[in-house]
C-alpha cells in the first residue's frame, strides 16, 4: 500500500515538476513564450512613457534600429556582470487582433530561418505579442510588426517596466534591481498564484518608482502615536487656515487700493477710448483668478515723455530690432541702458501676455521686464538692455553682420543658458507658461555671451499635469520651429519649447537657418528638421553629422560632445510629443557636455583660436 501511495504522489507531482525539468535538460534558452498576457487598457490614459527591459547583449546600435527609438531613449542598467538596458517607449491602448491591451510596435526585418518564437526571444527579450499565423507568413526579407507588450499605470510616481524574468531572479532581486516593491509587483500581475515564484521566461510588469523606492511603514507599534500627531496637525492647519484667510483679506484690500492708484497713473497717458479697454485687460482681475494680474513685484509705469526722452523721441538711429510687433529701440532712463519694446495699440493681445508672464519671472537666463508705457496710440516694455543683439545674428553669416563666429564652447554654454531660461518657466515658477516661440532670434546676448530667453508676446499658462494641454484658435509661432502637433491640431504644450530648442541646438551645431532654400532656389525649401532626422537615420550618423557641423568652427570641436548635443537635438525633435525629453533633463545632459567641453579647451593651452571663447575672426 505504501509503494501506490508513493506511486500516486508522483502521478499528481510530475505534471507541476516536468516542465522545468524538460526546459533545464534543453537548450537552457533564457526566455520561453509562457507567461505572457497583455497589460490591461486604463479608462483614463489612451497613451504613456514606458520601459521595455532588453537583456539580449544588443549593441545600443543596433536596439535604437530594432526598437525604432533614438539612442537617448536607452539607459543602461547593470545585470550581475552583463550590461543591460532599459528602452524608452511611447506605450499605447490598442486592439491587436481581437486583443485590447498596451502595446509598442515595432518593426522588424524577418532573416533566412526566423520563427516568431526566436526573434520574440533572441531579439525582443520574449517580450512580442503572437497574433497568430506567424510560422506560415514568415518569409526572409519580409517586414514584419512586432507588437511589444507595455503598460500604464495611473500613479504618476511609477512608470512599468515590461521584464523578462532571468535564472536567479526572485520577485525581491526583480524590485531591487528596477526599484520596485514585490507588494506593488504582485498587484500588477494577477498571474502570480504562488507568492515569491516566478520561473524563467516570465513577462512581468514591473511598476518602477521614479524617484527610488519611498520609506517603509514603521508599522502598528506607532498606530496610537499617528493619531496623536494627526490630531495636531489638524488643530495647526485650523489655526494656520484662519491666519491665512486673515492675512489674504489684508493683502486683497492692500493690492485693490494698489490698483486703483495704477489706473489712475495709466489713464493719464491713455487716450479716452482707450483707457477703459486697457484697464479692463491688464489692471483688473481675471475671471479665473481672485487676486489682481501683477500679484508679485510690480513693475513701473513710465509716463511717456520719459519713454520719448530715453530715445531721442524715437529716433530711428536708435532701433535696435524689428518684428511683427513694431520696433525694439535703444535708450537710456537715468543712468541704466535699457530696450525699449514700441508696440501698436492693436498687439495690446500680446503686451497684456508679456506683461503678465514678465511680472512673475525673475531669472538670469530670462530677460528682465522693467517696466511699461501707454500713450499716443502706442504700448510700450521697457526691459533691460542685452548689448550683443540676438544669437540669430552671431550664427548666420556673423563676420557679413560684424561679429565674430561662436566657438564651440561658447555654444555649449549658449545652449545650456537657454535651457535653464526654458526649463524655469516649465518647472520652477508658481504658474507654468509655455513661451511658444522659442528660435534664435529671440535668444538674446549679454556682454559675456551669455543667453537669455526673450519676447513672451505668445506666452500662454499651462497645467502641471502631463494631461494638461492647450489647444491654440490659431497657428503661432514660428515657420521651421512648429512641431507637427501645432501644426495639425493646434496643441500647445511644454513640448512645444522643447521641440523649437531642439532646432536652436540644430542651428548652434550646423550654423544653418531653421529653413534653408535647395540650390538657393527661393521657391523650394529645406527644413533643419528634416536634415538632423536623416542624419540620425543614416548607418554612420557621426560621420554624416560631422559633414554638416558649422565651417565657422573651423574644425576646432571635439567631435564626441557634438555628436552628443546632436542626439539630445535629434530626441527634442521626435515627432511624437512623448518621446521628447522634459527641459530639466536636457539641462542635465547639457551641463555635462558643458563641462566635457572646457575641459577639451582648456587642454590645448592659451595659444588655442578657441581659448578666448570666441574666434579672432581670421
Amino acid at each position: 500500500m505504501a509503494s501506490w501511495g508513493y506511486i500516486l504522489i508522483l502521478y499528481f507531482l510530475f505534471p507541476l515538476i516536468s516542465p522545468k525539468i524538460t526546459r533545464n535538460l534543453a537548450s537552457g534558452a533564457p526566455t520561453q513564450l509562457t507567461n505572457i498576457y497583455p497589460f490591461p487598457c486604463s479608462d483614463h490614459i489612451k497613451t504613456c512613457s514606458a520601459f521595455l527591459y532588453q537583456h539580449n547583449g544588443l549593441s545600443k546600435q543596433n536596439i535604437t534600429k530594432l526598437y525604432s527609438v533614438n539612442a537617448s531613449a536607452i539607459k543602461p542598467i547593470s545585470y550581475d556582470d552583463r550590461q543591460d538596458y532599459l528602452v524608452t517607449v511611447p506605450c499605447t491602448c490598442k486592439n491587436v487582433n481581437e486583443t485590447v491591451g498596451y502595446f509598442y510596435d515595432t518593426s522588424y526585418k524577418l532573416q533566412l530561418l526566423d520563427t516568431f518564437a526566436n526573434v520574440s526571444n533572441n531579439i525582443y527579450s520574449g517580450q512580442a505579442w503572437k497574433v497568430g499565423g506567424e510560422e506560415e507568413s514568415y518569409k526572409a526579407e519580409d517586414v514584419v510588426t512586432m507588437h511589444l507588450l507595455c503598460g500604464c499605470v495611473e500613479d504618476g510616481q511609477k512608470t512599468v517596466v515590461t521584464y523578462t524574468v532571468q535564472q536567479r531572479d526572485t520577485l525581491s532581486s526583480i524590485g531591487d534591481s528596477l526599484s520596485s516593491q514585490v507588494s506593488d509587483i504582485e498587484k500588477l500581475n494577477p498571474s502570480l498564484t504562488s507568492p515569491q515564484f516566478v520561473d524563467i521566461g516570465w513577462l512581468l510588469y514591473v511598476p518602477m518608482y521614479k524617484n527610488g523606492v519611498p520609506l517603509p511603514n514603521t508599522g502598528k507599534k506607532h498606530e496610537a502615536h499617528k493619531w496623536t500627531i494627526l490630531v495636531g496637525i489638524l488643530s495647526a492647519v485650523t489655526v494656520l487656515s484662519m491666519c491665512t484667510v486673515m492675512i489674504f483679506i489684508i493683502r486683497r484690500n492692500r493690492l485693490q487700493k494698489r490698483a486703483k492708484e495704477d489706473r489712475a497713473a495709466i489713464s493719464k497717458s491713455l487716450s479716452t477710448n482707450k483707457t477703459m479697454s486697457l484697464q479692463r485687460q491688464y489692471m483688473y482681475k481675471d475671471q479665473t483668478e481672485d487676486i489682481p494680474v501683477f500679484e508679485s513685484e510690480r513693475p513701473v509705469i513710465y509716463s511717456l515723455e520719459e519713454i520719448a526722452e530715453a530715445t531721442c523721441d524715437f529716433d530711428e538711429s536708435r532701433i535696435i530690432g524689428q518684428g511683427g510687433y513694431g520696433s525694439v529701440y535703444y535708450g537710456t532712463i537715468g543712468k541704466q541702458e535699457v530696450a525699449i519694446k514700441k508696440m501698436r495699440s492693436n498687439k495690446s493681445k500680446e503686451f497684456i501676455a508679456e506683461l503678465k508672464v514678465l511680472c512673475k519671472i525673475h531669472h538670469i537666463n530670462v530677460v528682465e521686464l522693467l517696466g511699461y508705457a501707454s500713450g499716443d496710440d502706442h504700448l510700450y516694455l521697457v526691459y533691460e538692455y542685452i548689448p550683443n543683439g540676438s544669437l540669430n545674428e552671431h550664427l548666420h553669416q556673423p563676420v557679413l553682420k560684424g561679429n565674430k563666429p561662436l566657438s564651440w564652447t561658447t555654444r555649449t554654454q549658449i545652449a545650456l543658458d537657454t535651457a535653464r531660461g526654458i526649463e524655469y518657466i516649465h518647472d520652477h515658477t508658481k504658474s507654468r507658461y509655455v513661451h511658444r516661440d522659442i528660435k534664435t532670434s529671440n535668444i538674446l546676448l549679454d556682454e559675456a555671451m551669455r543667453a537669455k530667453v526673450a519676447d513672451f508676446g505668445l506666452a500662454k499658462l499651462v497645467g502641471r499635469t502631463n494631461e494638461d494641454e492647450f489647444l491654440a484658435t490659431r497657428l503661432v509661432g514660428t515657420p521651421g520651429y512648429l512641431p507637427p502637433e501645432s501644426v495639425k491640431e493646434l496643441q500647445i504644450t511644454t513640448k512645444t519649447d522643447v521641440f523649437a530648442f531642439g532646432v536652436v541646438l540644430a542651428e548652434l551645431i550646423t550654423g544653418k537657418r531653421a529653413l534653408i532654400r535647395e540650390n538657393g532656389d527661393p521657391n523650394k525649401m529645406k527644413s533643419l528638421i528634416s536634415i538632423i532626422q536623416e542624419i540620425f537615420q543614416d548607418e554612420d550618423p557621426e560621420s554624416a553629422l560631422e559633414s554638416f557641423i558649422d565651417g565657422n568652427i573651423k574644425g576646432c570641436y571635439p567631435l564626441e560632445d557634438v555628436y552628443k548635443m546632436g542626439e539630445i537635438a535629434d530626441w527634442c525633435l521626435s515627432e511624437n510629443a512623448i518621446n521628447r525629453p522634459e527641459m530639466r533633463e536636457v539641462v542635465v545632459a547639457l551641463s555635462q557636455i558643458r563641462t566635457s567641453s572646457t575641459e577639451w579647451e582648456a587642454s590645448l593651452g592659451g595659444d588655442s583660436v578657441v581659448f578666448s571663447g570666441l574666434f579672432n575672426g581670421r
